[in-house]
């Protein structure tokens, strides 16, 4: 063979390697990605309405929180799970400061201060969750529970939060429903997660008194069935722990709420709503 060909031939020879290697590397790519694609079913439905889909980039602003669909699935590491959840709500702070709606409300300290703030204010002062048919004072009370508890700059920080952040609610409330229900389970330096029993309290306040009803009401249609969905699971969990105090029965709640968000398209978790709602019935049905 002459020397000319040998060379071609070497050459030749590396440009195949090459592209065997990357054939190869997308061959692995592709099965990684289906079995990502199989194993995401089997997630358990019953773990806080699991969400089993990311967000995508369309939906979010840049600069936006690293919230990923990791932390919505049960991980073997419970230290990992706190941390991750932890993260994710620090840089959902850090994304809020550098909204423009909120450089305007002019709060003089950041946004994760002021939350602090107004965590601290209403577990201080819990609503009653239960009782007004026995004390109409309490219907009063509950009316104006977070005008009473809350300052007028409080309230105009979450109702801006709310409604500019509406796109990306389902996500948001996922993602603080969990950081609030991990209760001892994880650290609290700062002290400003409420506790269950509080949280409890809340719940009941919302989906069980006039006050909490007529104040979701007053909302959008998706913070009122998103806000309604996680009080239920609160609820729910009362039971489990045996902390139900009031002992407040979810079971007129779930196929009304069910109903709704089955004809609401705008969800994009739809479905999962739907089916942890159906199991929340079946378990409460099957104890009667």
């Amino acid at each position: 063979m002459k020397k000319g060909s040998k060379g071609r031939a070497w050459l030749w020879g590396l440009l195949i390697l090459v592209l065997a290697g990357v054939l190869s590397y997308l061959v692995i790519l592709g099965l990684k990605d289906t079995v990502v694609e199989r194993e995401t079913p089997e997630v358990d439905r019953g773990d806080a309405a699991s969400i089993q889909e990311p967000v995508t980039e369309e939906k979010v602003e840049t600069p936006t929180p690293s919230i990923k669909k990791e932390i919505y699935i049960a991980t073997e590491k419970e230290e990992d799970d706190c941390d991750r959840i932890e993260n994710n709500i620090a840089e959902y702070f850090l994304y809020l400061d550098q909204k423009e709606y909120i450089r305007n409300l002019d709060l003089e300290v950041n946004v994760y201060v002021r939350a602090k703030e107004i965590l601290k204010k209403l577990a201080k002062h819990p609503p009653i969750p239960a009782g007004e048919g026995a004390d109409h004072k309490m219907i009063i009370g509950n009316l104006y529970h977070f005008f009473r508890v809350l300052k007028g700059k409080d309230i105009r920080l979450v109702k801006e939060i709310l409604k500019n952040e509406e796109e990306n609610l389902e996500i948001n409330l996922e993602m603080f429903y969990r950081w609030f229900i991990l209760g001892d389970r994880c650290p609290d330096p700062e002290n400003i997660r409420p506790s269950f029993d509080v949280l409890y309290q809340y719940a009941g306040f919302l989906i069980n008194t006039t006050g909490g009803r007529a104040y979701l009401f007053r909302r959008s249609t998706s913070f009122r069935l998103l806000i309604t969905y996680y009080c239920l699971l609160t609820i729910q969990e009362a039971d489990k722990r045996g902390k139900n105090t009031a002992g407040i029965d979810i079971i007129p709640f779930i196929g009304p709420l069910k109903e709704e968000i089955n004809h609401y398209p705008d969800f994009q978790f739809q479905q999962e709503f739907v089916y942890r709602l159906s199991q929340i019935e079946d378990d409460y049905l099957s104890r009667r």
